[in-house]
């Protein structure tokens, strides 16, 4: 009787270490440095619903110290609940190509953002950055953007990967 409640505790442990892995927050993309704190009210395009900005690039003068593997993506959409404007970011680096210099940029329409390489297309209009079509097969890898006063936007790391 022991025997069979050590196998049995042994595989319900097993179990719950299986289900406590969330692959779907996990990227190829390696995790580096963003620190984004951007004053909105040089970005007013950003209280429309799909409108875009990225940077590759650092820039403090605007507040941008840190930009991730290989820049970047700000978009907006709409919560169809509150009907707010709500800021979603995203690593530029294609999860396909995995190189800081091939990027995904957005469509003219916003709703989109294409890997400039592969032809990777990946859906910014909820937030989420899913994988649409092409080769890659992961989710853009997304950071946190939240309103951080009331004319301010910040974009750190995500802690739940």
């Amino acid at each position: 009787m022991k025997f069979k409640l050590k196998i049995f505790v042994f595989v319900l442990f097993c179990c719950f270490v299986i289900s406590c892995n969330n692959d779907s927050n996990r990227s190829s993309i390696p995790i580096a440095p963003v620190q984004v704190r951007i004053n909105l009210q040089h970005f007013p395009h950003l209280s429309a619903p799909f409108a875009t900005e990225y940077f590759t690039e650092t820039n403090p003068v605007v507040g941008v110290w840190a930009v991730g593997y290989g820049g970047v993506l700000i978009s907006t959409f709409t919560d169809f609940n509150s009907a707010n404007i709500v800021f979603a970011a995203f690593d530029m680096a294609c999860p396909y190509e995995i190189d800081r210099n091939i990027r995904v940029f957005p469509e003219s329409n916003n709703v989109f953002a294409v890997c400039e390489k592969c032809g990777s297309r990946f859906d910014l209009s909820d937030g989420l950055g899913i994988r649409e079509t092409g080769p890659a097969t992961e989710n853009l890898r997304r950071f946190n953007a939240f309103r951080d006063g009331l004319f301010h936007l910040s974009i750190v790391p995500r802690t739940d990967f």
